[in-house]
């Protein structure tokens, strides 16, 4: 993996290809591996890159005064586009990271050429209510390192209380060693992960939602059928209905990370949305 230094400290992040860049957003208690499968399918014709942001799955702590609101995160995308030189951006967002797509969307627009969301937080989902005690429970001293202590008994990883909802096919081997091993062993990965959820608002991803019906750039809804209950197909088609400029995709056989339970599909839903513009 690479490292970029911003202001906010250091991300890493992994990086394939060349080409135009297509920059790959994660969600909470992930990072940049949930997109292992995919970039190599899509290294041939763009560089892609998928930074491991400070959402409780990354292994390098930010500074302890980075605002890590979703104001905060969108500057420190900002910060991290720009210090690798990057324009004219595609930018993916999957789960939380989805949310915070939307939000960069708003903020930076001529960042980006085009914008493809996954399985998303979005209007009045932010968080899905399946894990909307997490913002009450990161208030308690000792919450998070609670948290930690169970996520050391793998099975619980691959529960509905967990991450078990999230995909199909992720095992409670790779749960662990891909995803929460840096949050059971760092605090300071975990203190991160306690200013992330303190921002999570409905205020952001509603305020997103109204200015994102100007944004005249093409769009991609792509949506895993069998997400039930984090991210209903309901509101994949109502993410849909935001953009002027959208199309809308459902992948079967797959719930909120379809990178990983469905990435062929994936990666050729990116492909026949984006080859007009790659060719």
């Amino acid at each position: 993996m690479k490292e970029a230094q911003i202001e906010g400290g250091r991300i890493k992040y992994h990086d394939y290809g060349s080409g135009q860049a297509i920059v790959f957003l994660h969600g909470a208690l992930s990072n940049g591996n949930t997109w292992r499968k995919v970039l190599p399918l899509l290294a041939h014709q763009f560089r892609c890159i998928a930074p491991d942001l400070p959402f409780g799955g990354h292994s390098v702590p930010l500074n302890a005064d980075t605002n890590l609101n979703p104001t905060g995160i969108s500057t420190l995308l900002k910060q991290f586009i720009d210090t690798l030189e990057l324009d004219n951006i595609i930018l993916v967002g999957n789960d939380t990271g989805g949310a915070y797509a939307q939000i960069f969307a708003t903020t930076y627009p001529d960042t980006i050429s085009q914008l493809i969301l996954c399985n998303t937080d979005a209007f009045e989902v932010f968080p899905p209510k399946t894990f909307s005690l997490l913002k009450q429970g990161v208030k308690i001293p000792g919450f998070t390192w609670l948290m930690a202590q169970a996520f050391r008994f793998k099975p619980l990883l691959k529960t509905s209380l967990v991450l078990g909802l999230l995909s199909h096919t992720l095992s409670k081997k790779e749960l662990s060693e891909l995803y929460v091993h840096h949050f059971i062993h760092q605090k300071g990965v975990r203190e991160d992960f306690i200013k992330v959820v303190n921002g999570w608002s409905t205020d952001y991803t509603l305020l997103a939602a109204e200015k994102l019906v100007n944004f005249q750039k093409p769009v991609l809804v792509i949506w895993g059928a069998d997400d039930t209950k984090l991210f209903p197909l309901e509101l994949g088609q109502r993410v849909y209905c935001i953009f002027p400029k959208a199309h809308f995709k459902v992948i079967n056989h797959s719930l909120t990370y379809v990178q990983e339970d469905q990435p062929e599909a994936f990666v050729n839903g990116l492909l026949d949305f984006l080859h007009p513009q790659a060719i």
